[in-house]
């Protein structure tokens, strides 16, 4: 059965998210050279005129993906590293759980070695998206810079890292240990590093620079 451009806007509103859903998941894994409206069409049963019909041309739905994309990760980002009055340990648990998710997402048999991060889909296709994929990068590592250092600065006003704690160092050993996760489950074929490599970087940086509060139970 297919879907039609003639529908009520109810129904138009959910097929336009249905297609932006399936292009997204399409994108991760494929890349932008690597999926078409013919391939969304045959996905969720509908016509490339149907999808043309909301999206006109693959550029103006790649631009909606790619905000989409940026947006989200932002989001997630504030969510995991700003919201709330967690310790930075939980804060470490909270990242690792929604990394595990996707992955887990786009790498659903064992070794599979599926790109799995959208951003990181977005830097491989720099060439292909030019500025509107730049600038969505630069957002969500200004949002990064800027939460993570929050972050950091909370556990030591809270006592969980001490005063003399390096902000910056500390947020650039962060920020490049969550940079280098999507690269290597790819090459390992699981998330078991990316696991380890969370659980020594909290081991290092809280005994390196350990606080006096015990507000996490440790």
């Amino acid at each position: 059965m297919t879907e039609t451009a003639s529908t009520g806007s109810g129904e138009n509103a959910s097929t336009r998210d249905r297609i932006k859903a399936i292009a997204a998941e399409l994108y991760v894994l494929r890349g932008h050279d690597g999926f078409s409206f013919g391939d969304i069409a045959s996905v969720i049963g509908t016509t490339r005129a149907n999808i043309h019909h909301h999206f006109g041309n693959k550029r103006q739905l790649m631009d909606e993906l790619v905000a989409d994309i940026s947006a989200d990760a932002q989001s997630r980002i504030e969510r995991h590293w700003i919201s709330g009055r967690h310790p930075l340990r939980q804060r470490l648990s909270l990242q690792l759980d929604d990394l595990r998710r996707f992955y887990d997402k786009f790498n659903p048999a064992p070794e599979d070695r599926n790109v799995w991060s959208p951003l990181s889909r977005l830097r491989h296709d720099l060439t292909a998206l030019g500025e509107i994929a730049v600038s969505a990068l630069e957002k969500v590592n200004r949002t990064y810079d800027r939460a993570l250092d929050h972050a950091v600065r909370a556990a030591i006003t809270d006592g969980e890292l001490s005063h003399d704690a390096p902000v910056e160092a500390i947020v650039r050993l962060l920020r490049s240990t969550l940079l280098s996760c999507p690269p290597m489950t790819q090459d390992a074929g699981s998330f078991v590093e990316v696991e380890r490599l969370f659980a020594a970087l909290e081991d290092t940086v809280l005994r390196a620079w350990a606080g006096g509060s015990t507000r996490d139970g440790r």
